[in-house]
Formats: C-alpha cells, structure tokens, sequence
C-alpha cells in the first residue's frame, strides 16, 4: 500500500502559534466525505475542519495521507502524532489522548438490500451477517459482541457493494459516506442499499499519541480552541453547509469536491 504525504491548504507556522514546530498529523485515506482521495487529491469535510480551525490559531499543519489502521498503529506506537477520524469509544479513550469539541457528529445507519423491506429487529445481531469496515469502532456494545456475524472489509465501498449483492444481509456504514458512495459508485452499489435503523449517532475525533503526551495534550488544546472558534465566526457552518450542498447537488453535477484554504471560504 503506498504512502502518500500531503500539505493541503497550509497556513505559514507563525510565532504566534501556541506550540512549537510544524504540526504534523495521520489522515485517513478512504473515509471520504470526511477524510479521503477524490479525483487524485486529499478532499474532506473534516480535512477542511482541521486546516480552518489550526489556521485560527495561527498554526500550520501537514496532513501524512495513509489506511485509518495503519493511522491508528502509528498513533498507539507512537511514530505519528495524532490521526482522524476516530470515534470516542471507551477502548479509543483508553488507547488515545482526545481532544473536547468533536470535529463532527455523524449517524451509523445499518443498510439492507432494497428487496429487503423488513422493519429491523435488534434480534437480527443474533442471526444476520453485517459488513463492517476492518478496525473501525462503531459502538462499545456492538464491538465487544463476538456472536454478531461481522464480514470484515476493507472500506465501506465494499461494504454497501457486498449487500447491494446479497452477500451479507446488512452493511454498517456512515451516514453521508453511503451517501457518497451510493451516488458516486453505482455501476458497484446496484441495487442501491436502504437506510434500515440507526444504530448510533457519534462524535468523531483526532486521536493524539499516548507515548508522547505533552505534546499530544499541547496540540490537543490548539486544535479545541479553534474549533471553537471557528464554531463562533460562522467559518464551521460555512464549511458544512458547502459540504452539504455538494454531497445534495455538485456531486452529480460533477463539480469539484469543496475544498477550504486559508483566507477564504470553502468553494
């Protein structure tokens, strides 16, 4: 698997920043809306949310492009600072050092075939098989439940494509990621899957390296104040809202996946 190193959108690293030297952090490479390659390029809604709310506070950042489970390895051995998007779940917290604001909240909806119309029973856990993506969290309890039947792959692409086939009977897939996918993959995702049951609404985070904790709490810090103040100064709403409206109209437009940079707002 290649290893792709990124500087999207960096802010110049000024004496004003709150910590010493470039920022440098792991980003998920197939995750998108959120974190991934389209067309090429590093795009994402939670990319943009991490260069607006840095460049607030007057830090640059460069984004090392890589698989979340290679991401998330780094992060625990200690080679990588910090890596995203992650989930709060209890065995993150005890892994990771977490900021406070989440970067987004997202829903986890469970898929099904489209012939498929049967209203969700929790007792389906007991006797139906679920494609998941390979070392996700998605909650505690669903996790930790070793008599689920979990298909693991390796993105939700393959995920939703293995119930649009009939291969698994449901798919765990993030809200606007099935979204993505289902709008941008059709010639894979046929028939299109349906949204059955929420299984979680979640926060999704950076998670920093416990080996290195002053740092990991230092830049942790940074990245909670900007969010924060990018939340006040309307530039978080306008990153989501361009988002929003890209996923609803641009994508089948086929227009250019929104993408933030210092000084102006997302386009």
């Amino acid at each position: 698997m290649l290893f792709w190193a990124t500087a999207p959108a960096i802010a110049g690293h000024s004496s004003e920043c709150p910590v010493s030297e470039d920022i440098v952090i792991a980003a998920e490479d197939s995750f998108f809306p959120y974190s991934g390659f389209y067309q090429g390029e590093l795009r994402g809604f939670a990319v943009d949310l991490i260069n607006a709310a840095f460049n607030a506070e007057q830090c640059s950042v460069i984004l090392n492009v890589m698989p979340y489970n290679r991401c998330v390895r780094k992060v625990a051995q200690g080679r990588q600072l910090a890596c995203f998007t992650t989930t709060g779940s209890d065995e993150n917290r005890r892994n990771y050092i977490f900021h406070q604001t989440p970067l987004f909240f997202e829903r986890v909806l469970v898929y099904s075939h489209p012939e498929n119309t049967a209203e969700f029973d929790p007792d389906f856990f007991k006797n139906k098989t679920f494609s998941v993506v390979r070392g996700y969290t998605y909650t505690d309890a669903f996790d930790a439940d070793e008599t689920i039947a979990k298909v693991e792959v390796d993105s939700d692409l393959q995920t939703l494509a293995l119930t649009a086939k009939g291969r698994t009977d449901y798919a765990i897939v993030y809200e606007k990621v099935a979204a993505f996918h289902i709008s941008n993959s059709q010639y894979l995702v046929s028939p299109a899957p349906i949204a059955r049951h929420e299984l979680a609404r979640l926060g999704l985070f950076v998670s920093f390296s416990k080996k290195m904790p002053e740092r990991s709490k230092a830049v942790a810090a940074v990245l909670d104040r900007g969010l924060n103040a990018i939340h006040k100064d309307g530039t978080y709403g306008e990153i989501e809202a361009n988002w929003d409206e890209w996923l609803q109209h641009g994508l089948k437009e086929g227009r250019p996946a929104p993408h933030w940079e210092s000084g102006q707002n997302a386009k």
